[in-house]
């Protein structure tokens, strides 16, 4: 739908000027049927007013077709009586449709340059906006990149001057926590870039639940409430990899918007595709928010506000390998009560034809659930 379809016609701005031709108009139409010794001039007046009209502003589709054919049918009557007395010949009547003819072509080619201006506003739009994100990125990312990097160098220093072992090993640790932080954001980076790659994705069928258990193992010492929440069987074509990454992405997400005292929970649900969940009974995040975060280099405001770090990347990459899979991820988050991150793949080739024949059998879907 063009900006013209989605106008007004006659409009409020240009009242007066459809008025007056709505008058003129009128005029030539009496003119025609007054004055038949006129020949066609006022019928020409019509035409060549209505093409200026509607190329100084594009109307709608359903307006401009339905003031064609009160135009056609008014001229064509009034130039009919004008050749039943006499006063014009036969082919005068070619006139009307060879001058609608002429003003659809008007029409055509006017709404297909309005199309294309306003396609190319949109892209406009969009880079504009590409270039906003990029320059928050350049912004976090130089913040978010320079604050490890001061940290491993102050520590490096510490250990140059340090003669107490225990304290040279406390820097030591502290040098390498912040180097393995960038690395992380390196390898996050290079991740998004690769996306596009055709081998970006190495599947294989894999059983979900071992890849939830394996990422609680590597979490669990991060003092949160933690929880395994359902688990059907399901095995889903993926990368492992990419998988395990993703739900680390989730799960580290959740523990920046937690506190100790709150519950992180991991499960997968089976049912004509498999969904893997993490939730939290965190702060939450507001619903205008909730578009933005998924974007790369996407942040909510609340997070800027309490500034727990990060470039916006985790969910963006969470996003790309569940795209990549040929799934989706979609998020529920309410303010106060915490938020629900579900990874929805496409069932394995044979795990999806065992369900549909149970489907056919018995008339009910899902698998099997444990736990």
């Amino acid at each position: 739908m063009t900006r013209a379809d989605r106008r007004p016609w006659p409009s409020r701005r240009f009242l007066w000027i459809d008025v007056a031709w709505g008058l003129f108009a009128l005029l030539n139409l009496a003119a025609i049927l007054v004055f038949a010794e006129w020949e066609t001039v006022p019928f020409h007046f019509i035409w060549v007013s209505l093409t200026i009209l509607y190329g100084f502003r594009v109307w709608r589709v359903t307006s401009t077709l339905t003031l064609l054919g009160v135009i056609i049918v008014a001229t064509g009557i009034l130039l009919s009586i004008d050749i039943a007395k006499g006063a014009q010949p036969l082919d005068e009547l070619t006139e009307v449709p060879l001058m609608a003819a002429m003003f659809l072509a008007m029409v055509w080619h006017a709404r297909r340059r309005l199309s294309v201006m306003e396609t190319m506003k949109e892209v406009s739009d969009a880079n504009l906006r590409l270039l906003e994100r990029e320059r928050r990125f350049i912004q976090n990312a130089s913040h978010e990149l320079r604050t490890p990097i001061t940290v491993a160098i102050g520590h490096a220093e510490l250990l140059q001057r340090a003669t107490d072992p225990s304290r040279m090993a406390a820097d030591a640790r502290v040098v390498v926590e912040e180097l393995m932080r960038l690395r992380r954001l390196s390898d996050r980076l290079l991740l998004l870039a690769a996306a596009e790659d055709p081998d970006f994705l190495h599947k294989k069928p894999i059983e979900v639940e071992p890849v939830l258990v394996e990422a609680l193992h590597r979490w669990s010492p991060t003092p949160r409430q933690w929880r395994l929440g359902a688990t059907d069987e399901a095995v889903v074509d993926a990368d492992a990899d990419r998988l395990a990454l993703a739900i680390d992405a989730l799960v580290e997400n959740a523990v920046k918007h937690t506190t100790v005292e709150d519950w992180i929970e991991l499960s997968v649900r089976r049912n004509h595709r498999v969904e893997i969940s993490v939730a939290d009974s965190g702060n939450g995040i507001p619903a205008q928010d909730l578009d933005r975060i998924l974007e790369r280099f996407g942040r909510s405001d609340a997070s800027r506000l309490r500034d727990v770090g990060g470039l916006g990347l985790g969910l963006s990459i969470v996003k790309t390998i569940a795209e990549a899979h040929g799934g989706r991820l979609q998020v529920r988050s309410e303010v106060g009560k915490g938020s629900s991150f579900e990874v929805t793949l496409p069932l394995a080739g044979s795990e999806a034809a065992a369900g549909r024949l149970s489907d056919e059998g018995s008339g009910t879907g899902g698998g099997r659930r444990r736990g």
